[in-house]
């Protein structure tokens, strides 16, 4: 690795790592706080609108394999300094099921010609049509739940995974991707047009 490829690389890592352990904390509040009351017992049963599945998205899908590092850490050290209710034992190997499956999904993308480019994760992605974005999110949350949940249900015998608990991940990182991808265009939508940020169109 070239000099300039490891300052891009620990660049990256500061960055994804920074913003996905913000965007964990606004979601474990919100969990803790549990206005809906969707899990007073802190069940397995999975989150119906998980944030931090916005951040895997994005993260890989603009910054690519540079970002697996530091997302990957986020996965461990967000339940072990943040919030753990909720999480169970061996999700430190199901999020590696969660990353893979945002993988996958931006492959099937490349693959299937939907977006332009060629079959190749080591290469940007033009997501700048929301469409492509929006697809990678619904493939991708549709494996994690069946990713995650396979792996936790090998791992710990005391965890029971049903249909519904399949079911709710899927709705929860659907919702949740959405969720951050939407306040961050609205942010910077807002930035633009107020001209504290040039947009690269202009």
């Amino acid at each position: 690795m070239t000099k300039n490829n490891l300052n891009h690389f620990i660049k990256v890592s500061l960055t994804v790592y920074i913003f996905s352990m913000f965007i964990f904390s606004i979601w474990s509040y919100l969990q803790y706080l549990d206005l809906a009351n969707l899990n007073p017992n802190r069940e397995w049963s999975g989150s119906l609108c998980y944030l931090p599945h916005g951040s895997r998205v994005l993260m890989l899908c603009f910054f690519r394999y540079y970002s697996l590092p530091a997302l990957y850490l986020v996965e461990i050290s967000g339940p072990l300094l943040i919030y753990d209710e909720g999480f169970v034992d061996g999700w430190s190997i199901a999020s590696l099921g969660s990353l893979a499956s945002v993988i996958i999904s931006i492959e099937l993308v490349r693959w299937s010609n939907i977006a332009p480019g060629k079959f190749s994760l080591f290469r940007p992605i033009n997501f700048k049509n929301y469409k492509y974005l929006f697809l990678v999110i619904v493939i991708s949350a549709c494996l994690n739940g069946l990713f995650a949940n396979l792996i936790i249900s090998l791992i710990s015998n005391s965890i029971m995974v049903n249909v519904i608990t399949v079911f709710r991940f899927m709705v929860g990182d659907i919702l949740g991707a959405c969720a951050v991808v939407l306040a961050l265009w609205v942010i910077f939508t807002t930035l633009v047009d107020n001209r504290l940020v040039i947009s690269p169109d202009e």
